[in-house]
């Protein structure tokens, strides 16, 4: 097999990871440490829930009649709800073979 300089250095630095990788999973003596987090903060900005296009509020639905939006359907949508209680419906339009996604508040309106 007939290698370029640039493919030699990348297996070599590829053998030269893995050795390295492996010289560090295995300390000689059998024993490996592990320390285990027994508590975690988690950090929830927003929370999404699937919803079912044909569900939506009716005035979510009609924000594609917009001119600016004729041809496109809502193939998934969800509604995302802030951690300071703002919420919005995000939908993911198609037309044709392209995708975009959108965010509507209940009323109807775009907000992007």
């Amino acid at each position: 097999m007939d290698m370029t300089f640039f493919q030699k250095g990348l297996l070599l630095g590829s053998l030269i990871f893995g050795a390295g990788v492996v010289g560090s999973a295995f300390t000689g003596d059998g024993i490996h440490k592990v320390r285990f987090v027994k508590e975690a903060t988690v950090i929830e900005l927003e929370k999404r829930v699937q919803v079912r296009p044909e569900d939506l509020p009716e005035k979510v639905r009609n924000a594609l009649n917009n001119k600016s939006y004729a041809g496109w359907t809502i193939s998934d949508a969800y509604l995302v709800v802030a951690d300071d209680g703002g919420q919005y419906y995000e939908l993911v339009v198609r037309k044709a073979d392209e995708q975009s996604r959108m965010k509507v508040n209940k009323e109807g309106q775009v907000l992007n």
